[in-house]
């Protein structure tokens, strides 16, 4: 067990690097340039707001100030610009992607998704950085097909959802809670691991998240 949290640490420690190189990058950029860096500063801002949607438990302070280090008006421009604007649209079509396998495997993705596309749209909207309408409908188009697969979605672990996030990131808690927990371990791994295929009554207890009382899997049926 000290092998796979040491695992799951430095898993952590080195997204937090690529979050904090990416940041230092995007404090160097000016708008020179513009469109022709858009692709880049866009995807740059997304890793970093993936990054947070993938947060968790950790600190909601450190993630603050992440998003506080990125969050300048000298990209305004350049956010605005078609390569931009492109960039925003591929990433919500992928999230669009995830939603659609969200009765198995693809919700939590769909969800970080989605969270990384709103912190950006909130982080840049008071430098009137506005989607265009292209994007806007692939946007719409993901938010929908949130709402229809959330009536039948894998639920997301308390502590799989990021400390920051306020409950207008509403796509967190919209799947039922009343998932037993063999339910959702056939479902998460498509019985893809051997060890805990029995069908007896907790087998699958071994999912439960431990975060008592917060999680929906605190009261779900083995």
């Amino acid at each position: 067990m000290s092998a796979i949290r040491g695992s799951i640490e430095e898993a952590w420690r080195a997204r937090l690097d690529r979050m904090r190189e990416r940041a230092l990058w995007l404090e160097t950029v000016t708008p020179a340039g513009q469109d022709d860096q858009g692709m880049a500063v866009m995807e740059a801002l997304l890793g970093v707001y993936a990054g947070l949607a993938q947060w968790g438990s950790a600190a909601p302070a450190e993630a603050e100030r992440l998003r506080a280090r990125v969050r300048r008006p000298e990209l305004a421009e350049i956010l605005r610009g078609e390569r931009a604007q492109g960039a925003l649209s591929a990433y919500a079509e992928d999230g669009q992607r995830y939603a659609l396998r969200g009765r198995t495997d693809g919700y939590r993705g769909a969800c970080e998704h989605r969270s990384a596309v709103q912190l950006l749209a909130d982080d840049f909207a008071e430098y009137g950085v506005i989607v265009d309408p292209f994007v806007q409908e692939a946007i719409d188009g993901f938010d929908g097909e949130l709402r229809d697969v959330a009536e039948n979605g894998t639920p997301v672990h308390r502590g799989q959802i990021p400390s920051w996030a306020p409950r207008s990131h509403w796509w967190w808690w919209a799947p039922r809670t009343d998932m037993s927990m063999r339910e959702y371990r056939e479902r998460l791994y498509s019985g893809d691991l051997e060890p805990y295929e029995s069908s007896a009554p907790g087998a699958a207890d071994w999912l439960r998240c431990g975060d008592d009382k917060e999680c929906w899997c605190f009261t779900a049926p083995a």
